[in-house]
């Protein structure tokens, strides 16, 4: 009797300790959760009973609802909601009425909202935006997808934003420039795929990222002396305009520090000099997808280096192109043209590498330029069947390469699944870096093949000084037992919660969403 007494009493002090806990630490914890976990808190102690509904930020998500509609789910929430709300956020595959987007931005209103973000992943179907959004004064977040966006005319801008993102959306030139002037603090600003806008006007004091993406042909940056991050993404059916043209102006930007260009840009960048009219000193970072194999690239590349004299950071994304006679053009303009040191240049990432002559022909060129480099990050092609075929391309090309890297002191290689080109790779960057101190090796799959293992263990035979480190499989073919049962029991719980969740919210009444409301929901 008596250990049982001592049982009850430390369960009572652990619960008196939980329901005891300060506001703010119970409010940290809740905001943590996912919507559909913070509810469930109301069955730990009375105290507890009413603390979700306090919750500043409301994420919903199709996993919020599974048997029952997400509409009723947020119904409930927000009628059953105290205090403020300072974010709203809901990402759906579901088709959803305009009608409940108009309630909730409505019933929203009344809130001082600061972070307004509509995500709608089908695109079959476009939201028109309540007029009602743009009352929201305090907003300085909002991120809107799929949508249509026509704010009523007596509409000057929201005064607090410092983040915008627009994306697959219709609207308007006229009214996109409108919405970007009447937002001074504006800081980010992520514009993608917008319907039928090619030509824009940006001014936007504060702005410091930039990110567009789509068949943009001209953006005049008539305001923007803080933007310092760009990234240009062009469609297809603006390549063969005037993106040349864009990439141009956002280099011509005096404080740029960042620059991505995705996609095939560099593919109708075919007008740019040999140097730039104007170098860019502040650019640090630039990440460009290319053609190792093709010249046109690699000119446009060198061109983008050479008038970068601050650059530290160098990504390629490394596309392929089954021409043998632009890869001999592009090797034999890289072994002549030694003349430029990227003498800032200390990191390197290149991923999509097969390992072929074409590649390890760049590498080594930029390897040989850059004096600083240090570290070095290579993930290979997640293609099995593509490395295979491409073996007889790199094999026996290392043995006539007698090079030194004395500069090189971390290198990391993952994503490679043991080919002969990827082994050949990777010893050919071991034996060529002396000074190496650190590598990290990860593979594709637990599935490597012996060259690999081979090239490891001469490594760590021959190098007393390097660190080798093996970092598990990118995707583990293989689970242990327990693993299995472990997961499966966490999937059997998550499920059985996520029902009994979903059933207490079909057990409550569509017409009453007062107190009887709040213990259907509370019930677990």
């Amino acid at each position: 009797m008596g250990g049982k007494g001592t049982k009850n009493k430390k369960g009572k002090l652990e619960l008196d300790k939980l329901s005891n806990l300060p506001s703010d630490v119970t409010e940290q914890i809740l905001s943590h959760l996912p919507i559909r976990e913070a509810v469930r808190t109301s069955v730990l102690s009375s105290k507890w009973r009413r603390k979700w509904a306090t919750l500043r930020r409301l994420v919903f998500d199709d996993k919020t609802a599974i048997r029952c509609v997400i509409e009723r789910v947020i119904d409930h929430v927000l009628l059953l909601h105290e205090g403020p709300v300072d974010t709203f956020k809901l990402s759906t595959d579901k088709y959803i009425k305009t009608a409940e987007f108009h309630r909730w931005i409505l019933y929203l209103s009344r809130f001082s909202v600061k972070e307004f973000i509509l995500e709608k992943g089908n695109s079959s179907w476009n939201y028109n935006i309540s007029s009602h959004l743009f009352s929201y004064k305090d907003l300085t977040h909002l991120g809107l997808n799929n949508c249509s966006l026509k704010p009523p005319l007596t509409f000057k801008g929201f005064a607090m934003l410092k983040s915008l993102d627009i994306r697959n959306a219709s609207v308007a030139k006229d009214v996109l420039e409108k919405i970007i002037v009447g937002c001074p603090p504006l800081e980010r600003m992520i514009l993608c795929d917008l319907v039928s806008i090619t030509h824009l006007k940006i001014d936007a004091p504060n702005l410091q990222f930039l990110k567009v993406r789509g068949v943009f042909e001209e953006i005049k940056l008539q305001n923007t002396p803080n933007l310092v991050d760009v990234s240009i993404d062009p469609k297809k059916a603006s390549r063969s305009r005037s993106s040349s043209k864009l990439l141009q102006y956002f280099l011509s930007l005096p404080r740029i520090e960042r620059l991505t260009i995705d996609g095939c840009l560099l593919e109708c960048v075919n007008s740019l000099p040999t140097e730039l009219p104007e170098p860019c000193p502040c650019l640090n970072f630039l990440s460009i997808s290319m053609r190792s194999n093709n010249l046109d690239d690699i000119l446009i590349a060198m061109c983008l280096l050479r008038s970068s004299p601050a650059l530290q950071v160098l990504e390629i994304v490394v596309r392929q192109e089954n021409k043998a006679a632009a890869g001999e053009q592009a090797t034999n303009w890289l072994n002549n043209n030694r003349l430029w040191e990227f003498t800032q240049l200390r990191r390197l990432k290149v991923t999509g590498l097969y390992g072929v002559t074409g590649e390890v022909d760049l590498l080594e060129y930029l390897f040989l330029s850059s004096p600083a480099l240090q570290e070095l990050e290579i993930s290979f092609r997640d293609n099995k069947k593509m490395g295979m075929g491409l073996d007889a391309a790199a094999v026996g090309d290392y043995s006539n390469r007698n090079c030194t890297f004395n500069q090189l002191r971390v290198i990391k290689v993952t994503n490679f699944r043991g080919v002969k080109a990827e082994a050949g790779f990777i010893g050919f960057l071991l034996s060529s870096s002396p000074m190496l101190k650190t590598m990290t090796l990860q593979p594709a799959s637990t599935e490597v093949s012996w060259e690999v293992l081979k090239v490891v263990t001469k490594f760590k035979r021959d190098s007393g000084h390097a660190e080798l480190k093996l970092l598990d499989p990118l995707s583990p073919l293989r689970e242990s037992y327990n693993d299995s049962c472990t997961d499966r029991k966490l999937r059997t719980k998550a499920s059985s919660d996520h029902d009994s969740f979903d059933e207490s919210l079909d057990d409550s009444s569509d017409e009453s969403l007062d107190d009887s409301s709040d213990e259907s929901l509370d019930d677990d």
